[in-house]
């Protein structure tokens, strides 16, 4: 097997303290922060089904709620969720810590927001009650994450 020339593997050093340097500054997003604002937009899209379905986001229809919610809860929150941790430590100079915190947050979130919807499309209430302990979770777990952020010691 043949070995990259050293010159190659200096570039590659560079191009890693590059993309850090930019996730630092605030030009790039860090790897969860990009998975947010991804979801939000699968969730802008799966809300704008709404459109289709019903023929609007404020008809009279049965799934009216879980395509609202769909929008409010799976697109603007994740859209803060990513945003928001993105642009946060910029403000104030205080670094967010990446941990498994976030993981759990994207997980509670996005089972939340699912559970949420399916239980307003399939007539569950429990399943939607599920759905909204599992988002307020969610949304505990990034207030949490962000409060040293704002207000260090």
């Amino acid at each position: 097997m043949k070995t990259a020339p050293p010159c190659l593997d200096t570039n590659q050093a560079y191009r890693e303290q590059a993309q850090i340097l930019m996730q630092k500054m605030g030009v790039a997003f860090s790897p969860e922060n990009r998975r947010f604002v991804i979801s939000a937009q699968i969730y802008l899209m799966l809300a704008g089904l709404g459109l289709v379905v019903d023929g609007s986001l404020l008809s009279d229809g049965a799934s009216r709620p879980a395509f609202l919610h769909l929008f409010t809860l799976g697109f603007m929150l994740f859209m803060i969720y990513g945003l928001g941790a993105h642009m946060l430590p910029r403000f104030t100079g205080n670094p967010l810590a990446e941990n498994r915190w976030s993981s759990l947050q994207m997980g509670l979130a996005h089972s939340g927001v699912l559970a949420y919807a399916s239980g307003y499309f399939a007539g569950w209430p429990m399943l939607a009650l599920g759905g909204a302990i599992l988002a307020w979770m969610a949304l505990l777990i990034f207030s949490v994450r962000v409060w040293p952020v704002l207000w260090p010691r």
